[in-house]
């Protein structure tokens, strides 16, 4: 190579997206598991390439090792590339010049190139680029041990190409794994090649051979003894030649009065028969071993002593074989399982008792029969021409099978069959199989079935089976007939339950299943949802009005009592309806759809139905669009105060005004109250918006008062949620004490219709807060069923009067008459009045002569933000500058 520079590696920035971690992780499991499972080395370096170019479109990857003798690379794996071109790189000797793999493996670092033509690192190797259409090659070296390099591993491109964050950890990865896989597979070959010096030396010594020596007054001593002694008993040979009673001892206790009888009586023998004894010896380590000593008499015995020459042999595997046979011949006769064999020409040879109870038949009856003799017909006979090729292929097969028992019953068996083939020769010899009766699981699976897709009160269709059925009719569904959801949902279900208990509640609900079976078609799906909730399915109307009218029968039947032990309750139901294909042809958008129906059909009152209307819809995607963007509202402090003056009934002169709250979203601009308001009532987060407003109207009211107002009145509307489930007397005080405002001058507006529905437990916390001297104010009033009663027993100060009376005067006289009523009325009462939507000169004429204490609306001026509002009250001469 020329004395220039070497390209550097280009600058990686930047790390591995979480999912292409997950592809590294996932490359490293699958080679790690490829490893455990003994795969050839060969074999997992080609899927290592092979995940490789999975992973990077339009590349191959190769694997090469360094052959240490001839000093140069050698491709090992690159299953994606012909052998010729493999052979061209073999004997690439590493070098600066050599290549991305020469000079990584040379250079002992990675070689990233992204363009050859132009990297000098393939100095050496254009012309053989060119040739092969290479145009980008990155290499990672790979290590056996920290100073032993084994090759690399490379990602080659045919067009120019930088690597990323991912394929260098990539590479990383890879060449770690190649390294683990090589030296797994070296010591493999290492653990290979002692088995093979260790089976040479068994089957040279096939035990321990020692000769024995016995004198006249019995002592006992080796003369010869084979170093394999320490494998049975842990003493050396030398060890024991020198002291025979060292082996004596680790003969088991229980075994050696029978081995010195053995031998005595030999010894007292003049015959010169073979000798053979098994005893057991107890190693030193603690393992009990099985032993067969065998000796014959030594012809050079003399007349004071004897010897043997013999062999001892570890029988304890071949001892744990005859125990696992006996075993096993209890086990086969005695398991719940049934156990068949047959011969290679599935001729039956044998069966255990549990195969007998099994399938019906004795033993005598079976031998020598197919299995075939419990063929039930269930199964075709492709069925069984699957079974054979896997047994053939596979040398096993398992499923289920329903086999004929003698009696006639068809019964479910899991079967497991194994064909048994000679050690040796590979020939096939028997089959064996095991039989599980699975009647039972059978009957468990379809028990669990049904409780999975029914309800277990009213045994009906639950909402897993019932959209089940919604999917397959409108898939289903004849293009001129019209598929109806009908989502019923109890009224006053809860009040029944509560109050008089679970098993009226259950009661009341086998009674609904009921009427409903009675009214709906025999072919109508009809399932329970929910606690309360029902769905019905009815396919094939032809008009809008058939929904109707089933609707209508509905509604008349759930409006009879329900008889409890004598005693009548009423229940009645509220119905959404959604129809294919008008309101959608899919079962996410017709559940949907009748589901907003349903809340429809509530809303009017319930006990009654409604049709899904695509505004609705609308509306609801606008909730869920503006529900996380209000929560981040709070948050983000995004929301604003503006405030309205309240004036006397001449217009002249403030007297208050009310606190309004406005929402500027940051990309969705001015927000309207009536749009965001309810959906924080419906999500909670009314409280926390409610002590906003309390703490910002009164940090304002706060400088307001400080710069010399008063006189005047600053109006906080309350939402249910603050009234209700917060300790608002305490929540007021706390916030009058840290802003230093006087009580007189906060007035707390309440709307009719929560009176209507929380006046007894409201009752308590507006006397509280009357007793702090904060002024109460009934806003909207006459709009609802409103009630005197409530105006006498609560501490109510102002009544306000409802835009909707103020709006048609003078033209309207029905909404003059009820405008004059009410505020004789609260004068009456000793409260005063405010009438709101004050827009025009005869208005507040009108309710000028009226004696209306109190103005609101455009009239006088629109709400408006703080500071305007501050210059319109020095304007005024409210405040000081």
């Amino acid at each position: 190579m020329t004395n220039h520079a070497i390209t550097p590696n280009p600058v990686l920035q930047g790390e591995p997206s979480t999912a292409e971690l997950r592809t590294i992780l996932q490359l490293q499991n699958q080679v790690l598991e490829r490893v455990i499972q003994d795969t050839t080395c060969n074999q997992v370096l080609d899927d290592i390439c092979h995940y490789i170019e999975q992973c990077v479109p339009d590349c191959v990857v190769s694997i090469m090792l360094l052959d240490k003798e001839q000093n140069c690379l050698n491709v090992k794996s690159a299953p994606s590339l012909p052998q010729d071109i493999r052979n061209k790189f073999n004997g690439l000797v590493p070098g600066v010049g050599a290549g991305s793999c020469g000079t990584s493996v040379f250079l002992e670092e990675p070689a990233f190139v992204a363009n050859i033509a132009e990297d000098n690192r393939w100095e050496n190797l254009q012309d053989l680029a060119q040739e092969l259409n290479l145009a980008a090659c990155w290499s990672y070296p790979v290590w056996v041990d920290t100073d032993d390099i084994a090759g690399s591993c490379a990602i080659s491109s045919f067009q120019p190409r930088l690597p990323s964050p991912f394929h260098a950890q990539l590479l990383e990865t890879a060449a770690n794994l190649i390294s683990i896989t090589l030296r797994r597979s070296a010591f493999q070959e290492a653990i290979k090649h002692k088995e093979s010096l260790l089976k040479d030396i068994t089957q040279a010594m096939p035990g321990v051979v020692y000769q024995y020596r016995l004198l006249k007054d019995s002592v006992q001593s080796f003369t010869y003894l084979g170093p394999g002694i320490e494998r049975i008993c842990g003493i050396s040979a030398e060890e024991a030649l020198d002291d025979f009673s060292l082996v004596w001892k680790q003969v088991h206790p229980e075994d050696r009065e029978g081995l010195w009888q053995s031998i005595s009586a030999l010894q007292n023998s003049s015959l010169r028969s073979a000798w053979s004894h098994e005893f057991r010896v107890v190693h030193k380590n603690g393992e009990t071993l099985w032993i067969r000593g065998s000796a014959l008499l030594n012809k050079a015995d003399t007349a004071k002593e004897r010897l043997w020459n013999g062999i001892l042999l570890d029988i304890t595997p071949e001892k744990a074989s005859i125990e696992q046979l006996r075993l096993a011949n209890i086990a086969f006769s005695s398991t719940n399982e049934g156990f068949l064999i047959t011969d290679k020409n599935n001729r039956i040879i044998d069966v255990n008792r549990a195969y007998m109870d099994i399938s019906g038949y004795n033993k005598d009856e079976l031998l020598g029969q197919r299995p075939s003799i419990l063929r039930s017909g269930h199964h075709g006979d492709e069925f069984y021409q699957t079974m054979w090729e896997s047994l053939k292929k596979e040398r096993h097969w398992q499923g289920e099978i329903w086999n004929r028992r003698k009696n006639g019953e068809v019964v479910p068996h899991w079967v497991n069959i194994n064909a048994v083939h000679a050690p040796k020769t590979d020939e096939l010899t028997h089959y064996i199989s095991v039989h599980a009766d699975i009647s039972s699981i059978k009957a468990s699976e379809e028990k669990l079935s049904y409780l999975t897709h029914h309800d277990a009160l009213t045994h009906l269709p639950n909402r897993l089976l019932f959209g089940a059925r919604l999917d397959h009719t409108l898939t289903h569904r004849a293009a001129n007939k019209k598929v109806v959801m009908f989502h019923l949902d109890l009224d006053r279900f809860k009040h029944i339950n509560d109050t008089l208990g679970h098993k009226y509640g259950d009661q009341l609900l086998l009674q609904v299943t009921d009427r409903l079976q009675q009214t709906i078609g025999p072919k109508d799906t009809l399932a329970r949802v929910g606690g309360d909730e029902f769905a019905i399915l009815v396919e094939g109307l032809e008009h809008v009005s058939d929904a109707a009218s089933i609707a209508d029968k509905i509604v008349e039947v759930l409006e009879q009592p329900f008889n409890f032990n004598g005693k009548d309750f009423f229940s009645t139901g509220s119905i959404g309806i959604a129809l294919a294909p008008d309101h959608g042809n899919d079962i996410d958008t017709l559940t949907k759809h009748a589901d907003i129906a349903l809340n429809q059909a509530k809303d009017r009152g319930r006990n009654n139905y409604a049709f899904f209307q695509p505004e609705l819809s609308e509306t609801v995607e606008e909730w869920i669009k503006l529900e996380p963007e209000l929560r981040r509202a709070v948050s983000d402090n995004q929301f604003q105060l503006y405030f309205q003056a309240q004036v006397d009934n001449t217009g002249s002169h403030i007297v208050g005004a009310e606190a309004l709250i406005r929402w500027q979203h940051p990309t969705l601009g001015f927000i309207p109250p009536n749009q965001f308001l309810p959906i924080a009532e419906e999500i909670g987060l009314m409280s926390q918006i409610g002590d906003w407003v309390i703490n910002t109207a009164l940090q304002q009211l706060s400088e307001w008062y400080k710069k010399g107002l008063s006189d005047f009145k600053l109006a906080i509307n309350l939402a249910s949620e603050q009234i209700t489930k917060q300790n608002l007397p305490q929540v007021i005080s706390q916030a009058i004490d840290f802003y230093q405002v006087p009580a007189e001058m906060l007035e707390l507006e309440i709307l009719e219709t929560f009176l209507m529905q929380h006046e007894e437990e409201a009752t308590s916390t507006f006397y509280q807060l009357r007793d702090l001297n904060v002024n109460l104010a009934l806003d909207d009033f006459g709009t609802g069923y409103s009630s005197l009663s409530y105006l006498k027993k609560l501490p109510i100060t102002k009544v306000k009067i409802d835009r909707s009376l103020v709006s048609d005067i003078p033209k309207d006289t029905n909404d003059e008459a009820i405008t004059k009523a009410v505020i004789l009325l609260a004068h009456t009462l000793g409260l005063s009045v405010c009438a709101e939507g004050v827009e025009t000169p005869a208005q507040r004429d009108f309710l000028e002569k009226e004696n209306c204490d109190q103005l609101q609306g455009y009239l006088f001026n629109k709400p408006i933000a703080a500071e305007a509002f501050s210059a319109l009250l020095h304007k005024h001469n409210k405040i000081t500058s």
